[in-house]
């Protein structure tokens, strides 16, 4: 009975009970001894108060027809005894009291069975009862917004012919746990959708065995469970890439930089076995030292946050003292609330990238067969050289080398012998001449040198040891068909000295010290001549 709590309600009971009470009690004083049934009827106005007004009513109530008992004996001069008086309050009081008590504890079961009712219709998580045949007893609105099927279709069927197939045998096993258990169990499973389509459902339950009811509530977890299993597709799928990269990659922990997994090419790459890597080394310790500052700058900005990434190409010393040059990619990996995990290091094999860019080069420099500079580069550094001769009164000397017979010498021997004769003068000058001088191949068999900070006799001094060691280390190759491999050499100085101020262009310089190189060998060969 759903407890009277309007006002105006109130007011029509307390009339109605005070209109019996006073019906009642003057029907008692009309009649007299007559109707001393009638103090009887004084219950009724009782219970109705207390049933519709509760506990304190009743008692109210039965105060009320306490008093009216009295004050009719009193007018009437009953003889009725204390006896009679306290058998009254008795009985009045306690059919109030008893009335409006069990009246409030009807209500209360109501209202929470109301409560728990709404709550059963409006939760969003699927609620349920089943007896322990696997039937459904009952279902909320949920089952139908998650599933599709309503109560009806629900409890119209055994719940395991929703399941999926496989999972029906674990979801018996479960149900039968349940029926079995005095507590809460949980599982997951697969329940169809009216559409025909699968949703994992999550499942919390506890049997009641007195009542032979399980009661259940359930929830859609597939959001969940899709999730966990792309991650563990992407932590497989990762594995495999980690394991069959020909790039090497480590795991780097932030504390103390060490590595905590290496692939095996990152072993491969380094010449160490992955085994010998994990917990022990880390990238900074196996660079080469001269590496080492520029990698633990860009490490720390890394870890600070200062760039996302950080690549650097640096070289790393393998166990046989080998240095390797890798690409070195690096970025941290941080959880989904941006805390940082670890680094994540990845090398890539570039040594014979780096070795091809700096034979390009060198040979974009260089002439491949003698060694030295190429006419560009010659050209370049003389042409500095002659202006800072020209700023700083500086002196110097061009010398233009031709070897003698050359035709001659390839005719005989071959182009073979004739390219090792080229080589060997590279080496040659190479070894006799100072660092800060200056060698070029002009083409063929010439040769140009560039002697810096040297008056004309110093010059003619080295002019004629290039020709001697030339001789020398030129002997072999000669043989018997050959009597000697000699050069001639034209000498022409640039700068300050007592005859001069000026210094000439460079096409100037190159004009005498070609004339003076053909003028020795139009003089025998083997002979240095002065432009």
């Amino acid at each position: 009975m759903e407890r009277l709590s309007v006002p105006a309600t109130r007011a029509r009971v307390i009339a109605i009970a005070a209109v019996m009470f006073a019906a009642i009690f003057a029907a008692r004083l009309t009649l007299g001894d007559a109707a001393n049934g009638l103090t009887t009827l004084y219950v009724l106005p009782i219970v109705i108060a207390g049933v519709a007004l509760g506990r304190n009513a009743g008692l109210a109530a039965g105060f009320v027809a306490l008093v009216l008992f009295t004050v009719w004996a009193a007018i009437a001069e009953s003889d009725a005894g204390f006896l009679s008086h306290a058998s009254r309050a008795v009985a009045y009081l306690a059919v109030g009291g008893i009335t409006g008590y069990m009246a409030d504890r009807t209500r209360a079961a109501a209202a929470q069975a109301e409560e728990t009712a709404k709550h059963f219709r409006l939760s969003r998580d699927m609620l349920c009862t089943s007896d322990f045949d696997g039937t459904m007893l009952s279902a909320n609105e949920s089952w139908e917004r998650t599933l599709g099927w309503s109560a009806q279709e629900l409890t119209s069927r055994k719940f395991i012919e929703f399941v999926h197939p496989d999972d029906r045998e674990v979801s018996k096993r479960e149900f039968r746990l349940a029926a079995t258990a005095e507590r809460t169990t949980s599982f997951v499973n697969r329940c169809r959708h009216r559409d025909g389509h699968w949703l994992w459902i999550e499942w919390t339950s506890q049997a009641d065995p007195n009542r032979h009811i399980i009661y259940a509530a359930a929830r859609d977890v597939t959001p969940r469970i899709e999730a966990e299993q792309a991650q563990r597709d992407a932590e497989e799928r990762f594995q495999r890439a980690f394991a069959d990269s020909a790039a090497g990659i480590a795991i780097v922990g932030l504390e103390g930089n060490v590595l905590q997994a290496a692939n095996p090419s990152l072993g491969r790459i380094l010449g160490r076995s992955p085994d010998d890597l994990v917990g022990k080394a880390t990238i900074g310790e196996l660079a080469d030292p001269d590496d080492v500052p520029a990698l633990e700058k860009g490490m720390a900005r890394l870890e600070s946050g200062d760039t996302p990434l950080y690549r650097a190409e640096v070289r790393i010393v393998r166990p046989d003292g080998r240095r390797v040059w890798v690409d070195l990619t690096a970025s941290i990996v941080r959880d989904e609330a941006g805390t940082p995990l670890y680094r994540l290091s990845q090398l890539v094999d570039i040594d014979a990238r780096r070795h091809a860019e700096e034979q390009l080069r060198y040979l974009a420099d260089h002439d491949p067969l003698s060694g030295v500079y190429n006419r560009r580069r010659f050209e370049q550094d003389l042409e500095r050289e002659l202006g800072y001769a020209a700023m700083k009164r500086a002196r110097g000397a061009l010398l233009v080398l031709d070897v003698d017979n050359f035709k001659e010498i390839n005719d005989t021997l071959g182009h073979a012998a004739g390219d090792n004769v080229i080589a060997r003068i590279g080496t040659t000058l190479s070894d006799r001449l100072r660092s800060g001088d200056v060698i070029g191949r002009l083409g063929g068999d010439e040769f140009a040198v560039l002697l810096r900070r040297v008056g004309p006799d110093e010059a003619h001094e080295v002019a004629r040891s290039i020709q001697d060691l030339a001789i020398e280390r030129l002997a072999d190759v000669a043989g018997d068909e050959i009597d000697q491999v000699t050069l001639s050499v034209g000498l022409a100085t640039f700068g300050h000295d007592d005859t001069a101020d000026t210094v000439p262009s460079m096409d100037e310089l190159f004009r005498l010290a070609d004339a003076a190189m053909y003028d020795a060998k139009r003089a025998g060969g083997n002979r240095v001549s002065v432009g």
